[in-house]
Order: C-alpha cells, then sequence, then structure tokens
C-alpha cells in the first residue's frame, strides 16, 4: 500500500477504530480521577458527566499520524512538503505541532482553571507555529497585517469551536462535517498529503461521536476544542500545491466550512453585548440553546445545525468545483440566508427573555428605536440581494465567452441599479413591517415595488448609457429579486413555522372531529394561537382513525384509538362547545382537544 493510499484509506478506518476503543477507557480514567462535570446553571447537561473525551480524541488521531508519517517519509510525495515559512517545518508538520500544543494547553485547563490570559498566551503560541510555518490569510502583502489577521482567525476560530461545546454531540459533528468537506477539497486540489490528515480527523471524530452523541457519556473538553479548532481553522488556511490563492478563495471557502462555529460565535457576543453582559460569560444563549428554547428537542436542535454546517460546506465546496461566478452567486446568498438566521435567533432570544419578564438594556431598546425609524440592517440586506439578484440575471442570460464582456457593463451599471432600486424601496415603505407578521397584502407591495423599481432603472440605464442594457437582463433581474425580496421578507415567518411544526413545548394534544374540518384549526394553531397546545394526530370520529401529525414526537401505537375518539365525542356531546377544549385522556398521557 502506498503513501497515498494509505492515509485515504486506511487511516480513517483505523484512527475511527482507535478513537472509539479508546474513549471508554478514557471515560473510566476521569471518573477515577474526578474529572466529572457537575451540573449547573449556566450549562446545559442535566446529569453529572465525565469529560476529558479530547485526550481519546487526540491519541486515536495522533497515532494514526504517527504510523501515517512512517509510511510516507520516503515517498516523493512525502508529507513533508516545500518549507513556506520562518520554521523549519511543512505545512502538515506546522498543523499537527500546533494542534498538539493547544491540546496540552486545554489539557492543562481541565485540570486546573487557568486565567483567560494565560490560557490565551498558550493559544497565541500554538497560533504562531502555524503562521511562522506559511500558514495564514495572506491578504495585503503587508507582513504586519496579514501575521495580525492570521493570529485573529486562527485564535477566533479555535476559540469558536470551544464555545460550540455547549450541546452533547453539537461540536464533535460540525468539527467532523467541516474536516469532511476540507479532505475532499485538497483531494480535488491535489494534495493527498493533506486530505489524508483531514480524513484521519474526521474518521477520530466518528468514533467520539459515538459516545458523545446525546445523551453523551462524556464530553471532549477544552484539550478537545482547542485541539479541534487550532487544527481545523490551520486546514482551511493550509496551501495545497494546487490549491488557488485567489483572494475570494481565500476568504470564502473557509469562512464557508466553518460557517456554523463562526455563526454561533458572532450570535452569542452580538446578544452578549446588547443584554449588558461580557461575551466571555457563560450561559444558555448559544445557537444550540436557542433553537431548543423554540420548541426543538437537544437532538432536533443538533440536526438543524449539522445541516447548516452542511449547506456551508456544500457551498464552499463550490468554489472549488464550479465556475467562480456561479460560486459567487452561492456564496452570496448562503452569506445571506446565514445572516438571516441569526437575525431569527437574536430577535428569539430578546422574545424570550420579555416574555419571563427580563428587562432588556437601554442599548437594545435605543437599538430598537433607531431601526423602527432607519431600519438600516433592512436596507442594506436589500442592497446585497438586489446585487445578487442583477449578477445572477447575467449569468442566466449569457454564456462564456460573451459573459466576461458583458460583466463590463454590469460592473458599470451596478451603483446605478443598487441606488435606483433602494431609492423606490424607500419611496414605497417596504421597511415598516415586522418580518414575523408578513402577511399577502406586505408581500403583493414589495412585488409592487420591485416592478417599479425594474421600469425606473431602465429608465436611467437609458438616459446614462443605452448602449449594453439587455432586455433578457432586465426581465430575469425583475424575476430574481422579487424571490429574493420576498424570500428575505418571508423568511422569519416560514422560520417560525417550522420552528412551532418541529416544538416539543406546549401539551401534546390529538384533535378530534371531522379531520377536514380541522385545518382551520390547525392553521390557527401553526400561527401561534393556543401556544400552550401542540398538534400531535387528528382523530376522525366519524371513521375512528387516527392520522399522526407531521413532526409530532410521541409514539402513538399503543393508543387505544376507539377508546379516545368515543371519549371525545362524549365531550362534544355534552358540552356541545364549538371552540377549542382541552381535556385529559384517562386512557394516554396526550392531552384532548375537541371541536364540534
Amino acid at each position: 500500500m502506498n503513501a497515498i493510499s494509505y492515509p485515504l484509506l486506511v487511516g480513517p478506518a483505523a484512527a475511527f477504530a482507535l478513537t472509539a476503543l479508546l474513549i471508554p477507557l478514557v471515560r473510566g480514567a476521569a471518573i477515577a480521577a474526578g474529572r466529572v462535570t457537575a451540573v449547573r446553571k449556566d450549562r446545559w447537561h442535566e446529569k453529572p458527566t465525565p469529560t476529558l473525551g479530547g485526550v481519546g480524541l487526540f491519541l486515536g488521531f495522533g497515532l494514526v499520524i504517527w504510523v501515517t508519517s512512517l509510511f510516507s517519509w520516503q515517498d516523493p510525495l512525502a508529507l513533508a512538503q516545500v518549507r513556506m515559512g520562518i520554521l523549519p517545518l511543512s505545512p502538515w508538520e506546522a498543523l499537527v505541532a500546533a494542534s498538539s500544543l493547544a491540546f496540552l494547553v486545554g489539557l492543562v485547563d481541565d485540570f486546573i482553571q487557568m486565567r483567560p490570559t494565560a490560557k490565551l498566551a498558550g493559544q497565541l503560541l500554538a497560533a504562531s507555529i502555524l503562521l511562522m510555518s506559511g500558514i495564514g490569510l495572506w491578504l495585503t502583502g503587508v507582513y504586519l497585517v496579514d501575521a495580525l489577521l492570521s493570529l485573529l482567525w486562527f485564535i477566533g476560530i479555535t476559540n469558536a469551536l470551544n464555545l460550540l461545546d455547549n450541546m452533547d454531540g453539537l461540536a464533535g459533528g460540525v468539527a467532523l462535517i467541516s474536516a469532511g468537506f476540507l479532505s475532499v477539497i485538497f483531494f480535488l486540489e491535489g494534495s493527498p498529503e493533506l486530505a489524508g490528515l483531514a480524513l484521519a480527523l474526521a474518521g477520530a471524530l466518528l468514533g467520539f461521536l459515538i459516545h458523545n452523541y446525546p445523551p453523551a457519556k462524556i464530553f471532549m473538553g477544552d484539550s478537545g476544542s482547542l485541539f479541534l479548532g487550532m487544527l481545523l481553522s490551520g486546514l482551511a488556511l493550509s496551501p495545497g500545491p494546487g490549491l488557488s490563492r485567489s483572494l475570494l478563495a481565500i476568504i470564502a471557502v473557509p469562512s464557508l466550512v466553518l460557517a456554523v462555529p463562526i455563526l454561533d460565535t458572532t450570535l452569542v457576543t452580538v446578544s452578549r453585548v446588547l443584554e449588558g453582559r461580557s461575551p466571555a460569560e457563560g450561559g444558555k444563549d448559544h445557537s444550540s440553546h436557542r433553537l431548543v428554547s423554540l420548541g426543538m428537542s437537544q437532538e432536533r436542535a443538533v440536526w438543524v445545525l449539522w445541516l447548516l454546517a452542511i449547506f456551508g460546506g456544500t457551498v464552499g465546496l463550490l468554489f472549488r468545483t464550479t465556475a467562480r461566478s456561479y460560486a459567487l452567486l452561492g456564496g452570496g446568498i448562503a452569506v445571506v440566508g446565514l445572516i438571516l438566521v441569526g437575525g431569527y435567533l437574536l430577535q428569539a432570544r430578546f422574545q424570550k427573555l420579555r416574555e419571563e419578564g427580563v428587562s432588556t438594556t437601554d442599548l437594545y431598546e435605543r437599538l430598537l428605536r433607531v431601526h423602527a425609524r432607519f431600519p438600516i440592517v433592512l436596507f442594506a440586506l436589500d442592497g446585497l440581494l438586489v446585487g445578487l439578484a442583477y449578477f445572477g440575471a447575467y449569468l442566466l442570460r449569457w454564456d462564456q465567452p460573451q459573459l466576461a464582456r458583458e460583466l463590463e457593463y454590469f460592473q458599470r451599471s451596478l451603483p446605478v441599479v443598487l441606488v435606483v432600486k433602494l431609492m423606490v424601496f424607500v419611496s414605497l415603505r417596504i421597511y415598516r413591517e415586522d418580518l414575523r407578521h408578513y402577511g399577502l397584502g406586505e408581500g403583493l407591495r414589495v412585488l409592487r415595488a420591485n416592478l417599479l423599481a425594474a421600469v425606473s432603472v431602465i429608465a436611467a440605464l437609458t438616459m446614462i448609457q443605452r448602449t449594453g442594457l439587455s432586455r433578457g437582463v432586465v426581465a430575469i433581474d425583475f424575476l430574481l429579486a422579487s424571490i429574493f425580496t420576498l424570500a428575505g421578507r418571508f423568511s422569519f415567518r416560514i422560520m417560525e413555522t417550522w420552528a412551532r411544526r418541529w416544538s416539543r413545548a406546549g401539551t401534546a394534544t390529538v384533535l378530534v372531529g371531522a379531520v377536514d374540518e380541522l385545518e382551520a384549526v390547525l392553521l390557527e394553531m401553526e400561527r401561534g394561537k393556543w401556544p400552550e397546545l401542540r398538534p400531535v394526530a387528528l382523530a376522525d370520529r366519524r371513521e375512528r382513525e387516527l392520522k399522526r401529525r407531521e413532526g409530532a414526537v410521541e409514539k402513538i401505537e399503543d393508543l387505544d384509538l376507539v377508546a379516545v375518539i368515543e371519549e371525545a365525542r362524549g365531550l362534544v356531546e355534552q358540552e356541545n362547545r364549538t371552540s377549542l377544549c382541552k381535556r385529559r385522556c384517562n386512557r394516554s398521557s396526550l392531552a384532548l382537544a375537541a371541536r364540534k
């Protein structure tokens, strides 16, 4: 077996098996050493859980990497590539050295609570190994500026993974997905040694997740999260031999592959500042906690964030497998989607605080008043959507090589399109409504605004420079701009609807009556009426059948359907109620909601 096939084929399987076998041993040692995380108000777990899972993760990964190096040193494509930095280390060697140092810093912190400054100093030392080995964000050509940006990236992503480790299986699963996408990118770009490194990490993470999937038997601890964060942050910027080093690729690909930890850290930081708290303070206000507060189960919340990580990684992969222009469009749409998800989770947090009677800070209230009068965020979001729609229209209208020529006119006309369309949007007052309550009337107003904006753009561009204006581009731009702006405005309502559909909050409820007559009741419940009830099934008392509600979590196979329907019919006949009523069923754990 040669040096390439070993890390790509055997390495991940060996890392998976080793880690899966080592974790129970580490768990027993952690319990014996008293390294058990107690239940705390600012933490999510509900029972004492041993930590130090990062030790098993690191050992499983490290042993495989050590054996891999033995197989690879004699190969012309050995893992030790051409040295690129001040230190005599290849990118592969630098990644292993820096992540190992980060692991040691985290391990010390797991045993002895380190001061934040000491912990940061250790992370900076590990990040410096990557930087002085040639791995970094080389954007400006000014070494000092690029070095500071690189250190900020390494430290930021490392701590983002540390913060993301707030719910069973979350950080490990997101890291696994990120490592998997990075391995594909490296393989496609002709860097099998870095692909093998990422795959070995993915295999070790899969072995760890067997024991960390909710409900977790062990936590990774700071030793695991700091190790993963440093390794992934370095891998995302590692220069493979065939890797494009364009500015767009340098920024977009790692940001999209690691979108979930970046989103979570940004959301927590902004939220805590608005709440008047320190961003370094712990709490149950991460993206995963917010999804659970909306009524989702812990497992479902983790899966939602895993899917979001897959989405980001897929778009990042597009930058390597498709034309750059299409990848740019997809990346822009992905960024808008992440901003909307973050905005929805942010407002859900403050909505929950209001419902609990917690007073908000003066800063947050002032921002709300300013936003109500000058909706700068929505205005900027519309500018991004309008630009993406106009760019997408050119991609759909023109093929290569004509597209390259037409994009010259696109660059000249884009400022005019942005200014004219946003002026029309402001004049027609499409920024007044709360996104959570957007309806058909508001949607029609946005559609009319897009139509008038398209006509205004034609008039403006014709007066400025008629040559180059394409009627096909204008028509496609109108359709895309309408779809994008409507999707942005209905996004909060869509997310709220799905959150209610997936929610486990409220009393599990069977709606009893003619199924076709219950659709109106069901629609009202999904819109938020009777929030104390959660529909899980529809029972037709005429046919004596029970139709399970999509998204219901209860097991209703053992329910005595005839008894439930007969009891519901009795309630309706005795009380003759025409409105929704709630009763406890004697023969099941479900509440009974009957409607005549």
